[in-house]
């Protein structure tokens, strides 16, 4: 091995490390905004909290933002490529035509990006062809569930993996469930050329873990919706947390306390016994198959815009208007009993038994209003073969008389 090697074999080799793409802007006194494209953006302390990054010594637009002292980082989404160039070329106004507010510092948000994070200088050092500048850090904020840009092998790109996984504090303690049951997810989504997730419930949140493929369909648009609002079936509903409210969570509340369940009908009090009596039936069908099953594609699809667009957090109130009319078609589960030459089926979910009566649910999603019963019957066995094969592998224990798959074949045909 040599220990010799050129500018070109550095930049090549360090290309195989992905980072992501920031824009770092200043405002300018009297002037138009100014901004650099960054690739090397990088945290550097919680405590106090400080970001770095590192501006070409040749750049012409860094010395401008260095006099005013402080500037915000834009965390760029995978879809401002083009904007990301644009940032990345020399000019006199890069925000001309670019939509964007001011952080609290002053410097600009630009519209569109993940994140944001407002900072004041806290040093500039030299370092050999470029600066190493640390910001502390005084405001930031997510605006955005879009996925990042990244940048890799000198091109750019996002993070579309086969298999995610959320991770939080809340949720530590199912990492080394997710790893465990992460195969099953997989041999699942592939098989159904589908989206399989793995959800919990975190108190009174519904909390997506861990998913594995991408759905294949696409939510027809309502009148009432512009096509921009929807976005296509990429892998990331991982990390969501909606209300653990009805129908959301429908297999851990059949499985689950029985105290919990006036709870997840609705958040309060005074339940009209018609619609405990209708939410009873939906749960002892569910008990009695297995599995749950969402119907309904326009209320899905609103659901799904509610949910990309909310601004009051989990128990958003659009968020909640968008789920009662999820809650209705879901409360109508149609028989699959061969009567229909094909089945509007959104989503179909199982509950998996871990010890010390825990419950968390595996389904897939994002399936189509158009299923063949054959199809849809293969789905299931699928779910019910992975449910008895994860609670087992957990050390869990099937409930007495619960439904095992239909057929008996090994549950992972793919259906293409």
């Amino acid at each position: 091995m040599s220990e010799e090697f050129t500018s070109q074999q550095f930049r090549q080799v360090l290309g195989q490390y992905p980072t992501g793409v920031v824009v770092v802007s200043a405002l300018i006194p009297g002037e138009p905004p100014a901004a650099l494209t960054i690739g090397s953006f990088n945290s550097v302390s919680l405590e106090p909290p400080l970001v770095a990054f590192y501006p070409s010594a040749t750049s012409s637009t860094w010395p401008r933002i260095q006099a005013q002292g402080r500037f915000c980082i834009n965390v760029l989404s995978a879809e401002q490529e083009v904007l990301c160039r644009a940032f990345a070329q020399k000019g006199a106004n890069k925000f001309d035509g670019v939509s964007w507010r001011p952080a609290p510092g002053g410097a600009p948000i630009i519209d569109g990006a993940v994140a944001w994070i407002d900072c004041e200088m806290e040093s500039v050092q030299v370092l050999g062809d470029h600066h190493l500048v640390v910001g502390r850090v005084t405001a930031l904020d997510t605006q955005s569930r879009d996925l990042p840009l990244l940048f890799f092998r000198g091109g750019y790109g996002r993070f579309l993996p086969s298999s995610l996984a959320a991770s939080d504090a809340s949720v530590a303690e199912f990492l080394p469930v997710i790893n465990v049951i992460r195969p099953e997810l997989e041999r699942v989504a592939a098989a159904s050329a589908s989206e399989c997730l793995l959800a919990t419930r975190v108190r009174d949140e519904f909390v997506v873990l861990a998913g594995a493929g991408s759905s294949t369909s696409r939510y027809r648009n309502p009148p009432w919706m512009e096509e921009s609002t929807l976005r296509g079936g990429g892998p990331t509903r991982v990390g969501r947390r909606l209300p653990y409210l009805a129908p959301m969570g429908a297999v851990m509340a059949a499985w689950g306390s029985a105290a919990d369940v006036p709870r997840w009908i609705s958040p309060d009090a005074g339940i009209d016994p018609a619609v405990m009596d209708r939410w009873g039936d939906f749960l002892t069908t569910v008990r009695s198959r297995g599995y749950a099953l969402g119907r309904g594609d326009i209320p899905y699809a609103a659901l799904e815009n509610a949910i990309d667009n909310r601004t009051g957090g989990v128990w958003d109130a659009n968020l909640l208007r968008a789920l009662d009319d999820v809650r209705e078609a879901v409360l109508e589960q149609p028989p699959l009993d061969g009567s229909r030459s094909s089945y509007d089926v959104r989503s179909l979910s199982v509950p998996i038994f871990a010890p010390r009566g825990s419950v968390l649910q595996m389904g897939l999603y994002g399936l189509g209003d158009d299923m063949s019963l054959f199809k849809i019957r293969r789905c299931i066995d699928r779910l019910l073969k992975a449910s008895w094969s994860c609670t087992q592998l957990l050390g869990g224990a099937m409930p007495e008389g619960f439904p095992r798959p239909e057929s008996q074949d090994d549950g992972y045909q793919s259906d293409s």
